[in-house]
């Protein structure tokens, strides 16, 4: 449970609070005073327009793994999760090598391969990569395509925000977080975050809000961390106030703002992105699971920090919750990972102070329930022995999203909709259309836009510490599919104490 709920304004506050973030002209703000879903255009849906066949929450938990998930499940610690299993379908989810998340994600979000949709890494050369530079439509222009609407949340690669019928929150990228440098989740000096423009000074509102220094180190010290011992190495110390909190500021800020608009203004589709589960596993691996190590920081440090990574799934948790609930009974969830993770440098220490890592392609997290979906059974039987079955991969994600909003698969997209999640009924009878031969027709030219200086450098700031720039894929490379029984498992050691 969330102990505390971040409590929102009335709209006629929000609306008073945002015009301190920025002038806009009187004609925008009479858009704005309309109120969620009486804008023009792409504001809300349509009621005498196209229906989808069920309405979609897609849920994206960054490296979220079922060897942690498990014994949470067994303590009855993430009763979110627990329910939607019993209700629906899980699994294991395949993904690529070389594992990157905004390679991975763009790929669930298109069904296409890093060569086709040109996301390639965390940085194209030297400049960070934009929404302009994909190649290929994602679900939410699709469905825009098709007269549905799209409520999206802070998806990964989605700046500069996409014209859709709907709402974007596009992944911004806040300044690394500490005492003297305390930032909100999205940066008020720029740009394009918020699709409509109508709807920016409200969600800059809410954002602000949602990211208070208060705020977040309040549900740092409830959730996640609990009360430190003082003492704590510098080092500890360091991950804990700057190259950690950011996250937890991240992932407030979208879920607030997803709760509320997802609603408020339901839509066809909707995504949110959380990456606090990946950017823990990292740093207190060692920590959580400290078998196989040969090195530590001190018991004292080490026992302080053993429940950052559960407490996180369990605060995570609580979210999807509540989420779910937002989203109503008649949406059909699936809740998601890019990747697993598992241990490495247990050997030694390496350079960026990780101790868990994916680069080697272990699988992730598929759970999936409601209209349209399959109710598999066998949890009790997967809480007592960690048997799972393989779901298919983050290639099929997107077209089995689209034959649950009812429109059929691409030719050219290289994964097909997964029947083993999709019960008989109309997702089923979509998922058996004939395929198109691409969504793609007509969509504009890749684009490299200027990425605003603060957006550029605290993204710099953020994933640099994470070990990941210099990693990118050559689009020549074999870039696959790695299959849950080839990926290595957690006693697999990294060479050289390396990541891998």
């Amino acid at each position: 449970m969330r102990p505390r709920r971040l409590v929102l304004p009335p709209p006629s506050v929000l609306r008073r609070a945002a015009l301190g973030l920025r002038p806009l002209a009187w004609a925008l703000l009479a858009l704005v005073a309309a109120g969620p879903g009486c804008g023009a255009g792409s504001d809300s849906p349509d009621p005498g327009g196209p229906r989808a066949a069920s309405r979609v929450l897609v849920i994206g938990c960054d490296g979220l793994e079922w060897s942690v998930l498990r014994p949470l499940l067994q303590a009855g610690k993430c009763p979110s999760l627990a329910t939607l299993m019993q209700r629906g379908s899980f699994g294991r989810l395949a993904t690529l090598s070389r594992t990157l998340s905004p390679v991975v994600w763009t790929t669930v979000a298109t069904g296409r391969m890093p060569k086709d949709h040109g996301i390639l890494d965390f940085l194209d050369g030297d400049k960070v990569y934009t929404s302009s530079q994909r190649r290929v439509r994602a679900l939410w222009n699709i469905a825009d395509q098709h007269g549905l609407s799209t409520n999206m949340f802070g998806w990964f690669i989605t700046w500069p925000a996409e014209e859709v019928k709907g709402l974007v929150v596009s992944g911004s990228s806040s300044s690394a977080l500490s005492d003297a440098n305390w930032k909100p989740a999205l940066v008020p000096s720029v740009e394009r975050q918020v699709w409509p423009p109508a709807r920016e000074p409200e969600v800059m509102a809410l954002a602000e809000q949602a990211g208070t220094r208060e705020h977040i180190t309040a549900i740092a010290r409830e959730h996640v961390y609990g009360v430190l011992p003082d003492g704590l190495l510098d080092k500890e110390q360091l991950l804990v106030q700057q190259q950690t909190l950011w996250s937890i500021a991240a992932d407030e800020t979208y879920f607030e703002l997803a709760r509320h608009y997802i609603q408020q203004v339901p839509a066809d589709l909707n995504l949110v992105y959380f990456g606090g589960t990946d950017v823990v596993s990292h740093r207190y691996w060692r920590q959580y699971q400290p078998e196989g190590f040969q090195w530590s920081n001190g018991a004292e440090a080490d026992a302080a920090l053993a429940h950052v990574i559960p407490n996180y799934y369990e605060w995570v948790d609580s979210m999807i919750g509540e989420l779910v609930a937002a989203a109503g009974p008649d949406a059909t969830v699936i809740v998601l990972s890019d990747h697993g993770f598992h241990a490495i440098s247990q050997d030694a220490p390496n350079a960026e102070h990780m101790t868990g890592h994916h680069l080697d392609a272990p699988p992730g997290v598929i759970v999936a329930a409601g209209p349209g979906i399959v109710v598999q059974g066998e949890y009790e039987r997967f809480l007592e022995s960690g048997a799972l079955a393989s779901l298919g991969s983050v290639v099929d994600v997107a077209p089995t999203i689209l034959a649950l909003l009812g429109i059929p698969g691409a030719r050219d997209m290289e994964g097909r909709a997964n029947k083993l999640l999709l019960a008989p009924g109309p997702a089923r009878d979509a998922a058996a259309l004939p395929p198109v031969e691409s969504h793609d027709v007509g969509f504009r030219p890749p684009l490299a836009v200027p990425v605003p200086s603060e957006m550029d450098a605290s993204f710099r700031e953020k994933f640099k510490t994470l070990g990941y720039f210099g990693l990118g894929l050559d689009p020549e490379e074999d870039i696959h599919v790695v299959p849950p029984a080839a990926a290595p498992g957690p006693d697999s050691p990294a060479p050289g104490g390396a990541p891998r």
